[in-house]
């Protein structure tokens, strides 16, 4: 369960925010990396039974490292995405993007910013399947 905190916000990228001192390099499934920007913060508790299980289920898709970039991109959109990682978008579709974003901003740190995930995860998503890759 503790494992879970980590996984999720690795989508928010998955998503997205203020990451300016994180690396490629950083691993995102590492527990105890303090430069993650979820560091430390304690996994809500789920808005419905089985939903972080549906989450969990929609993370298997993403790369650890496009986790990281799309983390990126929800916060400062002129971080794009490489090729690679919106094949990654593409591959969980809208619904599982819309989901982690939900996951995300369950967090206390990312509530302020519920609207925002969601919108730019959809715009994303979107702007992936144009690339038609």
């Amino acid at each position: 369960m503790v494992r879970l905190a980590y996984v999720i916000p690795a989508m928010m990228v998955a998503f997205f925010l203020i990451c300016n001192t994180m690396t490629m390099a950083t691993d995102p499934w590492d527990e105890n990396d303090k430069e993650v920007p979820w560091f430390g913060e304690i996994l809500p508790p789920e808005p419905f039974i089985g939903f972080y299980s549906k989450v969990v289920r929609c993370l298997w898709n993403v790369e650890p490292v496009c986790g990281l970039q799309i983390y990126r991109h929800l916060f400062d959109q002129s971080k794009k995405l490489d090729d690679n990682c919106c094949r990654n978008v593409v591959k969980v579709g809208v619904r599982c993007s819309r989901e982690l974003g939900w996951a995300l901003s369950l967090y206390k740190k990312f509530k302020p910013h519920k609207a925002l995930i969601d919108k730019i995860s959809i715009r994303t998503y979107q702007e992936c399947v144009g690339r038609k890759l």
